[in-house]
């Protein structure tokens, strides 16, 4: 039986990417033309320009 601490382990690879604004998770889907496509855990889909990802003050990416 999973742990709730191992299940937290495969969502943060799973959706690397955290919003820091609204606390949302999500993981890339597709890069083209400067823009990057997320996908939230709910399925949603999100675009933001591909440099926005490197602002920290913004994003947490978990390794």
């Amino acid at each position: 039986m999973t742990t709730l601490t191992e299940l937290a382990q495969q969502i943060a690879q799973l959706y690397p990417l955290t919003h820091k604004k609204d606390g949302k998770r999500y993981r890339v889907v597709g890069e083209l033309a400067g823009l990057t496509e997320l996908e939230e855990i709910s399925g949603a889909p999100r675009y933001i320009q591909t440099r926005a990802l490197q602002d920290r003050q913004l994003w947490d990416i978990a390794c």
